[in-house]
């Protein structure tokens, strides 16, 4: 497994290389949420809200910091499904309107378009791709407690145990992006491919690190998925 910083700077600079002009901001923000202690990045804002900051910041610990981070993709990926489903529906029909009703507590508290909530997405699991190359399991942790001054140590268990339940939440959002790449039309459609992408090229490093943290795969994801013929 390479370095994190450097597999990081990698995938990111190679996914960036081409993107639209819109996008610029996001180019940056891999040093976003790094595993350090001093947290966030000023342009963490761009699409976290100040309760996410907050938390972030004071996830400081590897399990406690991808917990945080899979709760906030869970927002994102619920605020594009529903989106979608609104716009299959009608913005104004009353499905359209229950259903809005129905996720508004699970939505960080902002209405955004199928192309607003896929890009948070997409930063966000660039986020956890960062962080998790700041995590590696065969050297010390770069993180420290920001009371006490002290280096945090790696709980294994947890660690492995959080990485599961992001790659579940993972495989939930490719079981219902897949089947409507076909449909997605004009801009849209780069980015849901770019989306599919990173979710594969994420799960493949999730499955790697569970491996390596003593974690056994049973369960099919993105990656797999898509190196089927």
């Amino acid at each position: 497994m390479r370095t994190g910083c450097l597999r990081a700077r990698a995938g990111l600079l190679r996914r960036h290389w081409n993107r639209w002009p819109d996008w610029a901001p996001a180019l940056a923000a891999w040093t976003l949420l790094l595993p350090a202690a001093g947290g966030l990045h000023a342009l963490a804002v761009d699409y976290l809200s100040h309760e996410e900051i907050e938390k972030v910041r004071d996830a400081q610990r590897p399990h406690q910091r991808m917990s945080v981070l899979n709760d906030i993709f869970k927002r994102r990926m619920e605020g594009a499904m529903a989106s979608w489903e609104d716009s299959e529906a009608g913005d104004g029909s009353p499905r359209a309107q229950s259903r809005r009703q129905g996720k508004e507590a699970g939505k960080p508290g902002r209405s955004l378009s199928f192309r607003g909530w896929m890009k948070e997405v997409a930063m966000c699991l660039e986020d956890i791709e960062t962080n998790l190359e700041g995590y590696p399991l065969d050297g010390p942790l770069s993180v420290w407690d920001l009371e006490t001054g002290r280096p945090l140590r790696m709980n294994t268990k947890k660690f492995r145990k959080a990485l599961k339940k992001l790659r579940k939440s993972l495989t939930e959002f490719d079981g219902w992006l897949s089947p409507r790449l076909d449909r997605v039309a004009g801009a849209e459609s780069r980015l849901a491919e770019e989306v599919a992408d990173i979710l594969s090229d994420l799960d493949e490093a999730l499955e790697e690190t569970i491996e390596l943290a003593g974690g056994v795969i049973n369960e099919e994801g993105p990656a797999k998925r898509r190196a089927r013929p």
